[in-house]
């Protein structure tokens, strides 16, 4: 949950401002706009500073400008609130979708959690590096074109979107960077590759266009001994120089002609 590193007072509340936490209490996340809509006819200004006083006194949180969580009681002495990192980051772009290494560790790919909540969307951001509520977010822009293999998952009963396992996979060998390097993906692939759809994998491989990425992915399956990595093999198609294997890694290393790859990390079955 979010809130890592928060401490808030409690101070107590006027009648009004007790009346406007009861309504938004159940509703979660809140906009400017809809505490206007609660307070009734009143100036802008005059919700901002009203928002500004309880957020002041330790009963709501802001999310990000114009966007605001009420505090439960429930947070005890904290004041932490109940609002999951991943319902937070679907408020700080959209579209938005859960990617990358969070992606992995929420897949079961790896017990690793990430000091980031990764996001994924499918135009470039101003401030691809977030902070709300504690919590830093990192987001991951991708062309239109890439931005697919997502379903929806659910905290309690709020919706969130996140990479489906295939297009996490497929999405950590075109930016090692931010799932930890191609070493994960190894990881993953054979001890994971019973529940992963190898189809879906290629097709997926396919629509990202990138002969890197078939290269690496049929490198590693046949070093691994997975599935058919003969299919992927006039997919990699012919490419300029040779990519590394694990672009976060030195450029040092034995040249693979099969894949056309710069081997420069040891993967072991």
């Amino acid at each position: 949950m979010t809130g890592r590193g928060l401490h808030r007072t409690r101070d107590s509340l006027g009648r009004l401002e007790a009346d406007f936490l009861a309504q938004v209490g159940p509703q979660g996340p809140f906009t400017v706009k809809g505490a206007e809509r609660i307070l009734g006819p009143t100036t802008g200004r005059y919700v901002r500073q009203f928002l500004a006083r309880l957020e002041k006194k330790g009963w709501i949180a802001r999310i990000k400008p114009g966007l605001y969580v009420p505090i439960p009681l429930s947070s005890g002495t904290t004041g932490t609130p109940q609002l999951h990192e991943f319902l937070v980051a679907m408020t700080l772009v959209q579209p938005a979708a859960i990617a990358y290494f969070s992606a992995m560790n929420y897949h079961g790919f790896t017990e690793q959690i990430p000091r980031q909540v990764f996001i994924t969307t499918d135009h470039k951001v101003s401030r691809p590096s977030k902070e709300s509520l504690g919590v830093s977010y990192r987001i991951v822009s991708q062309r239109p074109q890439r931005f697919f293999g997502l379903r929806t998952e659910w905290i309690n009963e709020s919706p969130f979107q996140i990479t489906d396992p295939e297009k996490t996979l497929v999405d950590g060998l075109a930016l090692p960077e931010y799932v930890g390097g191609v070493g994960m993906i190894a990881h993953a692939l054979l001890q994971s590759w019973s529940a992963i759809d190898e189809k879906r994998l290629h097709d997926y491989v396919l629509r990202m266009g990138t002969s890197a990425v078939a290269k690496r992915l049929g490198f590693l399956q046949e070093r691994l001994a997975l599935g058919n990595p003969e299919a992927l093999r006039n997919s990699a198609g012919p490419s300029t120089g040779y990519p590394r294997l694990d672009p976060t890694l030195p450029a040092q290393g034995t040249h693979n002609r099969r894949w056309g790859l710069l081997v420069n990390a040891t993967v072991a079955p």
